[in-house]
């Protein structure tokens, strides 16, 4: 008689239990949006932002940089005509967004929706700053360059909304030079042999020499890297292995075609020797279309060729994105905000307002792309760039490598010098972990 009553009470114990455990699943599922029908998208310009639902009373801050405002002004207005939610912009650089966040997220005052560099991704992730991508995961990652997905994409989650990417290739001054001049290094070296007046300041080809950013591409084109891992393993540098040595052994060399020290080839430089015709080729950014189109000669953009290794150079590539506030009261207005400035239509009418080239697939058909030979150019190149490491290690890694690519162009042994600099490099990250 006891055993029956023990069982009877086992019994109604474990049936509360399920109750509970249903009821805490439920409420668990409904603090995340989900779909009311899962699709795939079949035209990369459906938004299925009529899935989600905005919370009642929703209204949206947003904060960029000063050259993306014009664009996010005109489309909040748009956006508040068709989802009835009131969208505020704000000039906020990304360095003071990061600021503000530790302080007005907080304190309810941030930005519902950010924009920033992807190297700012893992503070942002570690401060609990930013959202995943979750409702429109699967969108983004079909319409979107692979390079830019990876940039915003941490730990295997989903983080961002990509915006526009940048890299880097050759502008070239098509007056003084024939674009088969820059079929491979080999025909730069020869070309600017010849080109090249030192007196009179003018030079065939010119980067800027002491920034690993930009040199990059000679590492890559010998199989160096930076971390292992696809750049997510600090505990593995690339920067002093083989590959790596030769490719400063190459590097090295081109000081016959620039005999000028590494510091001396700054930016500013660079780009008035480009704007004076006293530079042919230029290996700069793609922020420097613009600037390059109004100049009185047509300029020119092809990307990096092969190295004599035979392997085509990867460039660094910077993806900037749209990201949800972890602080937001209107998470899913945010979220629909954000799928709405990055489809087809709304990145095609920034690059027209702001010059930035869409992370999407496939714009380089779009007719005001193709039309642009230098952006043209710069989407070719995208096609073998990589997303410039974004762990927090990599901080540790810029000020050793200028250090050591200025004493390799001056001659000191290519082996040693990236031996010590990597040693620098490992102290650093030690320090960093402490």
């Amino acid at each position: 008689m006891k055993l029956g009553k023990i069982n009877l009470l086992l019994l109604a114990f474990m049936m509360l239990f399920g109750t509970v455990a249903c009821s805490n699943n439920q409420a668990t599922e409904n603090n995340t949006p989900q779909r009311t029908e899962q699709t795939s998208p079949t035209n990369e310009n459906t938004t299925n932002a009529d899935e989600l639902t905005p919370e009642p009373g929703a209204k949206l801050l947003v904060w960029d940089g000063k050259d993306g405002l014009p664009f996010l002004t005109e489309i909040a207005k748009q956006f508040s005509e068709k989802y009835n939610i009131p969208v505020e912009v704000q000039e906020q650089g990304a360095p003071e967004q990061m600021t503000k966040m530790k302080i007005d997220g907080p304190a309810g005052l941030a930005a519902d929706l950010l924009v920033l560099p992807h190297d700012n991704l893992s503070e942002a992730i570690a401060g609990g700053f930013v959202l995943p991508n979750d409702f429109f995961e699967e969108e983004t990652k079909a319409e979107f360059q692979e390079t830019a997905v990876n940039a915003v994409t941490k730990d295997g989650i989903l983080y961002g909304y990509p915006r526009n990417m940048e890299t880097y290739a050759l502008f070239y001054n098509k007056e003084l030079v024939k674009e088969s001049d820059l079929n491979s290094w080999d025909d730069i070296i020869r070309f600017s042999k010849t080109f090249n007046d030192v007196g009179t300041k003018k030079y065939g080809f010119m980067m800027q020499l002491n920034n690993l950013y930009f040199a990059y591409p000679f590492f890559s084109g010998y199989k160096g890297y930076v971390f292992g891992d696809n750049n997510t393993n600090p505990e593995e540098i690339g920067l002093n292995s083989a590959g790596a040595v030769e490719a400063m052994k190459y590097f090295q060399s081109m000081r016959e075609i620039l005999p000028m020290e590494a510091a001396d080839a700054t930016g500013d430089v660079k780009t008035a020797l480009f704007q004076e015709g006293k530079l042919a080729i230029n290996l700069d950014g793609v922020w420097n279309i613009g600037n390059f189109s109004e100049l009185p000669f047509e300029v020119g953009m092809v990307p990096l060729p092969k190295f004599p290794s035979g392997e085509v150079p990867n460039t660094f590539a910077g993806v900037k994105a749209y990201y949800v506030s972890a602080y937001s009261k209107y998470p899913n207005a945010a979220k629909l905000f954000a799928r709405y400035v990055t489809t087809k239509e709304a990145l095609l009418k920034n690059f027209e307002v702001s010059g930035f080239i869409p992370a999407r697939k496939g714009m380089e058909n779009e007719a005001v792309i193709k039309d642009n030979a230098m952006v043209s150019g710069a989407i070719r190149q995208f096609e073998h760039s990589i997303a410039m490491p974004s762990i927090f290690e990599m901080q540790q890694v810029w000020a050793p490598m200028a250090n050591a690519l200025e004493l390799i162009w001056k001659g000191e042994d290519p082996q040693t010098t990236l031996d010590n600099a990597v040693k620098s490099i490992k102290e650093g990250i030690q320090t960093l972990h402490q």
